[in-house]
């Protein structure tokens, strides 16, 4: 900018040079009129007379000024009122040498005002830039504060929150769908731990309910026989051991709930018709004279990947269920067939049945259709169908149970059929 403006100066600098030596006799008197305020003109004659115009208590000093040069930035003369720059130019004539200057303080103050405007100017820039940047910045921590909010929510025990979905084309929009997978998971393991730890709270508290009932009835006939209050010593002691037996057949069947749930699997190929007759031999040996039939309705070999202790226990709690809850009259029937894709086993009875109430709990542990009744003798523990869900699960099969109260119960047993035996895993 200051060149410009020097430029324009010396334009009018050279234009009133000019103009000056055109026109001697304008300062011939010494008191010509003079140039415009802001110029300068000292005209020295051949006998070395100076005529200066226009000038006051500020002065150029144009001993700094080589005639001929062409325009020059020079100093006020020492003791001047103003020290400001002025603009000169001289040039030698026929007549002498004439000097024309131009004081430079309306451009230094324009310059400085343009100084001053760029340096508001840039300040503006500056602090737009900074809201600018601010905005910005603020905007792009939107997702990050989005992401400590739903960890606080999940911390104070909000675990359905999530984190808010960007475009998955963004580095945000990634993070965020891989913490809402994140968080899923989480969720999941969470309730999965809660569910189990219920479960467990629930177990101990059913089975130290099932074992203080024995222990109850041994301590009551102790105290009885020790009272001295009954005669039949016989009679106290077959109760205590039938309580004892009781207590037995419960410990045990918590141990097989637990070997069944936590235990893992000795998986082969398992040929379930040999199973169920197996478990067909165990039944009527434990049941001596009644029915046990197996019935083979597979089109191929029964044959799935599993355990084939644990299959057998599945089989022999089934058929022992109903031998021991559909009456003493109750036949068993086990019928196997297969699909496409499972092998199905039917364990029916046709003893009395359940009423929808009670089936659609049988499998739940520690549950009885009658407590009262299955608490004295040939009672079980409760577990037996527990443990057979539990096992059918492990091998990645359901269980489901259909009963007509007075018609008979059938127990549905599907498992994944094993098409290449020589793939099982084990």
């Amino acid at each position: 900018m200051r060149g410009v403006l020097m430029e324009r100066v010396d334009t009018d600098l050279s234009a009133s040079l000019e103009g000056w030596v055109r026109n001697p006799e304008l300062y011939e008197s010494g008191v010509a009129v003079g140039p415009p305020s802001d110029f300068a003109v000292l005209q020295i004659t051949s006998t070395g007379r100076q005529v200066w115009l226009n000038y006051g208590d500020t002065r150029p000093n144009f001993g700094e000024l080589r005639i001929d040069a062409g325009p020059t930035t020079v100093d006020s003369l020492p003791g001047s009122r103003q020290d400001v720059e002025w603009r000169a130019m001289g040039v030698t004539t026929s007549d002498g040498v004439t000097i024309v200057a131009k004081s430079l303080e309306r451009e230094n103050l324009m310059i400085r005002a343009l100084v001053l405007a760029q340096l508001f100017i840039a300040l503006i820039v500056l602090a737009l830039m900074a809201m600018v940047g601010a905005l910005f910045i603020r905007r792009a921590l939107t997702p990050l504060r989005e992401v400590e909010l739903t960890a606080r929510a999940i911390a104070a025990g909000d675990l359905d929150r999530r984190v808010p979905t960007w475009p998955e084309s963004t580095e945000v929009g990634r993070l965020s769908a891989a913490l809402n997978v994140m968080l899923a998971r989480l969720q999941r393991s969470i309730e999965t731990l809660q569910h189990k730890e219920e479960q467990m709270r629930r177990f101990i508290g059913d089975a130290s309910h099932e074992l203080r009932t024995p222990l109850t009835s041994v301590r009551g006939y102790t105290e009885l026989y020790r009272s001295g209050a009954t005669d039949d010593v016989d009679k106290v002691f077959d109760k205590i051991d039938a309580e004892s037996g009781r207590m037995k057949l419960l410990v045990e069947d918590l141990l097989a709930l637990t070997r069944a749930e936590g235990s893992r699997l000795s998986l082969q190929p398992v040929d379930l018709l040999e199973v169920a007759l197996a478990a067909r031999g165990s039944a009527r040996a434990a049941f001596a004279g009644r029915t046990v039939e197996v019935v083979n309705e597979a089109e191929t070999m029964p044959v799935v990947n599993g355990d084939p202790d644990r299959l057998h226990q599945v089989l022999l709690n089934l058929i022992t269920n109903g031998l021991r809850h559909a009456g003493e009259d109750a036949e068993v029937t086990v019928t196997l067939r297969n699909d496409d894709r499972d092998v199905v086993l039917e364990v029916q009875d046709n003893g009395k049945g359940m009423a929808p109430e009670v089936s659609e709990h049988i499998f739940e542990r520690f549950y009885r259709e009658d407590s009262s009744r299955s608490r004295g003798a040939g009672g079980g523990s409760g577990l037996g169908l527990a443990i057979v869900k539990s096992l059918v699960e492990q091998h990645g099969g359901t269980v489901v149970v259909d009963s007509t109260l007075g018609e008979g119960s059938t127990f549905r047993v599907r498992l994944p059929r094993l098409l290449n035996p020589e793939n099982a895993q084990r």
